[in-house]
């Protein structure tokens, strides 16, 4: 395979990023990965792993020439503390390096903690916490700074990322998705803490980046600044999903998994993610809840230490 355009990917060690570098690679994408600590490190020689910080630009320096900037952010999320302006700076940075395209990860979060009904691109934001109202800032001076250099962007709402992680094992603090997993596994227990008919839309790691791989394949258009919902092909629930990894757990175990959660005499609304615009452009993907579960047992299993039965030391 052809080697394909150098893609740049800001914070490429995390939950999300790390995957994705992984991916990139493996379709012929050569990449560099940024953090802010020089560890955990890509053992694929193709991943050129450096370290920048996003709040001073400190490192920007010593980037290599790409034509895309894929950013996973860091999120301030305290809803009250003064936003820190670093998605400006870092932009007029990338610009100057030659970037032309930036591609942002946000959330679904930004339309609030309880959306309700149809949620498209065109819904008004109304975030509630602090996770939200910071991808929501993001997004706003995102687009402000493509507009000003006339860089195109994209700015992806995304669901609840389901999936392995390659550097689970260095994670002090897990993905929600991994921690119920750890639960059913070693407790044989899953406690939830919200009402079970709490609404989730589910993304699966391979349908994300299907998705991704097509924006970066499309022609960029300079400038413009679009938004896409990206998310799994229906709404579930927190108990729907908690059943679905205990019966995973329970095929590798063999023994029931319980699941506890407060009472739930109030569900909640339901919302629907419109997806059809990330769609229109990708077209269909591979929605495989049960296939990223599994992978995330390995996880768990691969890294598991034999006399606690927990994660050993990173």
């Amino acid at each position: 395979m052809a080697d394909r355009p150098r893609v740049l990917v800001v914070g490429g060690t995390g939950h999300v990023g790390a995957a994705l570098c992984r991916f990139l690679s493996s379709r012929g994408y050569l990449v560099t990965a940024t953090s802010r600590s020089e560890k955990p490190t890509f053992s694929d020689p193709r991943i050129q792993h450096l370290q920048l910080d996003v709040l001073s630009r400190q490192g920007v320096e010593h980037l290599p020439t790409s034509l895309t900037a894929i950013i996973c952010p860091w999120v301030e999320q305290t809803p009250d503390a003064a936003p820190l302006p670093w998605v400006g700076p870092l932009v007029r940075s990338f610009v100057d390096l030659g970037i032309r395209s930036l591609i942002y990860i946000s959330s679904v979060w930004v339309y609030g903690g309880d959306p309700e009904g149809l949620l498209d691109e065109s819904t008004p934001l109304a975030p509630t916490s602090g996770y939200g109202l910071a991808h929501a800032r993001n997004e706003a001076a995102l687009a402000e700074s493509a507009d000003e250099h006339g860089v195109g962007a994209s700015i992806l709402r995304m669901a609840n990322l389901v999936g392995s992680d390659p550097f689970f094992r260095f994670r002090t603090k897990l993905s929600f998705v991994h921690e119920l997993m750890e639960m059913a596994l070693y407790e044989r227990l899953i406690v939830l803490k919200s009402q079970p008919s709490t609404p989730r839309n589910l993304l699966p790691r391979a349908l994300f980046h299907h998705h991704m791989e097509a924006l970066l394949k499309r022609q960029v258009v300079e400038p413009r600044v679009d938004v896409f919902n990206v998310g799994g092909g229906s709404t579930s629930t927190i108990g729907g999903l908690a059943r679905t990894v205990g019966a995973t757990a329970e095929s590798y175990h063999g023994t029931q998994v319980v699941i506890e959660h407060p009472e739930d005499s109030n569900p909640k609304p339901r919302f629907f993610l419109d997806t059809n615009r990330i769609q229109s452009l990708s077209g269909p993907g591979i929605d495989d809840l049960g296939y990223e579960l599994s992978m995330i047992l390995e996880d768990l299993v691969a890294n598991r230490r034999p006399e606690t039965g927990r994660r050993g030391p990173t």
